[in-house]
């Protein structure tokens, strides 16, 4: 899973976020028949092989006027805009149909709403829906409009979103969405200005431990998504930016300590396990100096017969 899909997941998993990009994004009037205050996570996927290669997705399940719902969210992933989106998509949506006849044994089919969640650096200027791709089709007789399968799906590029959009969303899923839009921004110093002005808003909504957890996500993105700078360094340059104050020190500081702390137990298992390695090399020398073929000695210490023979040479 790759850094993008990953934090697409981790973000679209808390129901907060996910019922606060709805409640932005879907009519009113659709919006109004949806039980989003039950919608719970169904799945963490339902993606085949193929459609891997296309989107990550999590699925929530509720009730629609009293019908099943799945509620999926769909994060495109490629580094090209894909005609074949709309394709991919009815693709995925028979697929779910499918196994809820086959495998779940039922004979009415839930209803199915697409989210397709997109930041990339392009424009997305790709029609979403198929009867557009059909020359005339609204002019078409109304018996060959009902047997022309088409298929329709609303994409949000969070990429041009703008402060106005953002302001509607809850404080914490703003927060997050922003760590998206930023994360092909080349300069660091902007992307962490914003990620300072969007924290010190979700100050106002959440406490500190629950920050706290949301800002080592959003910090690790960016981390991951800027190879050259280390959590450290960014947590030295946020405390040197003019109006830091804008975060709580203490959260940064308890952040920095739990990565210090992470790192000594790291060093602490790696130590026992160089010396695991090293105990493993004493037993090998010892039986190499008894005669001991070299199968033999593989076989009793796990170690490599190539770190084996090296320790013949040195006997």
């Amino acid at each position: 899973m790759n850094k993008h899909d990953a934090m697409f997941k981790e973000v679209f998993s808390h129901k907060e976020i996910a019922k606060s990009f709805l409640e932005n994004n879907i009519p009113k009037e659709a919006l109004d028949t949806i039980d989003i205050d039950n919608m719970e996570l169904s799945r963490d996927s339902f993606e085949n092989e193929e459609l891997k290669e296309t989107f990550s997705d999590l699925i929530y399940s509720t009730k629609i006027n009293g019908r099943d719902v799945y509620i999926c969210f769909l994060y495109e992933h490629k580094s090209y805009r894909d005609k074949l989106t709309a394709f991919q998509l009815n693709k995925y949506i028979l697929e779910i149909w499918i196994e809820t006849i086959q495998k779940q044994e039922k004979e009415e089919l839930p209803i199915i709403l697409p989210l397709v969640v997109y930041h990339g650096t392009r424009d997305w200027n790709i029609r979403t829906d198929l009867r557009d791709m059909i020359p005339d089709f609204y002019s078409l007789p109304s018996y060959f409009q009902e047997r022309i399968p088409v298929f329709k799906y609303d994409l949000y590029n969070i990429g041009e979103s703008g402060e106005d959009n953002f302001g509607k969303y809850t404080k914490l899923a703003a927060m997050m969405l922003t760590a998206f839009k930023f994360s092909h921004e080349e300069d660091i110093e902007i992307v962490l200005e914003e990620f300072l002005l969007v924290t010190h808003d979700a100050m106002k909504e959440k406490d500190t431990d629950e920050l706290t957890y949301f800002i080592r996500i959003y910090l690790n993105y960016i981390q991951q998504t800027h190879r050259d700078i280390s959590e450290d360094e960014l947590i030295e340059k946020i405390k040197k930016i003019e109006g830091k104050e804008a975060i709580k020190v203490s959260i940064l500081d308890k952040i920095e300590k739990e990565g210090i702390e992470k790192g000594i137990a790291q060093g602490r298992q790696e130590g026992r396990q160089e010396g695991r390695q090293e105990e493993r090399r004493i037993i090998a020398r010892t039986l190499l100096k008894e005669g001991a073929e070299i199968a033999l000695v593989v076989k009793a210490t796990g170690l490599s017969k190539k770190e084996i023979e090296k320790l013949k040479k040195e006997v």
